[in-house]
């Protein structure tokens, strides 16, 4: 029971207090328990000794939080090394944030563009990139649909004005009165068809008015 012996040696201000602290760090250290030896350092404040363990240990995201609740962002190095762990990891929107941290904003946006982190990615983009934003809002909408949040799409397809693909996800998440606004926008020619299929709704669901309306503007 070292943390419980260590706590009373501590707390007795025992002499031999430190020397159990250091016994119990290597045996953590030679078992390959690094959390707990990260964990260990981190209470003693060495945070870049535990830094380095919690990415030895596989465990980049406590990392990345020793930094952010010690604030450690000075340490490029560092910054690097966990940027890059989180990345191995999967983590990229961590990454991401870590990158625009350092100010490697390109990295930053590519990491989050990775991670389908487009909220960040966009308000990024807004300030540093602004001519891809439009392009991050059509992605946004993609990955929304692909996610079978169709409905939450439809937003991010006006700002990047893909009107076809903003009336496919209102069609789609069942709101007609959204598709026909949109629709009225179009040319005639590339409005028949979805007037059509809003009439067809309305026609199969007995609203025989509203179909009328859209069988005569197709």
């Amino acid at each position: 029971q070292f943390d419980e012996a260590i706590a009373v040696a501590d707390s007795r201000k025992h002499a031999n207090a430190a020397q159990m602290r250091e016994d119990y760090f290597a045996l953590l250290k030679r078992t390959n328990q690094e959390e707990k030896a990260a964990k260990l350092k981190e209470d003693e404040g060495d945070y870049e000794t535990a830094i380095k363990l919690y990415l030895k240990g596989g465990l980049p995201a406590k990392a990345a939080n020793v930094i952010k609740s010690r604030n450690m962002l000075g340490n490029s190095q560092l910054l690097e090394l966990v940027a890059s762990a989180l990345t191995t990891a999967g983590l990229h929107d961590r990454a991401g944030e870590f990158y625009e941290q350092m100010d490697q904003l390109q990295r930053a946006l590519d990491a989050y563009i990775k991670g389908n982190a487009y909220r960040q990615a966009v308000e990024l983009a807004r300030r540093h990139f602004p001519s891809q934003v439009v392009d991050l809002q059509e992605a946004w909408g993609d990955w929304l649909v692909s996610q079978k949040q169709v409905d939450m799409a439809i937003n991010h397809y006006i700002e990047a004005n893909c009107s076809t693909k903003a009336i496919e996800a209102a069609l789609n998440s069942r709101q007609w009165q959204k598709a026909a606004q949109f629709v009225e926008n179009l040319d005639r020619d590339s409005a028949r068809p979805y007037f059509k299929r809003i009439a067809r709704h309305y026609e199969e669901s007995k609203q025989l008015e509203e179909a009328e309306k859209f069988y005569v503007a197709a």
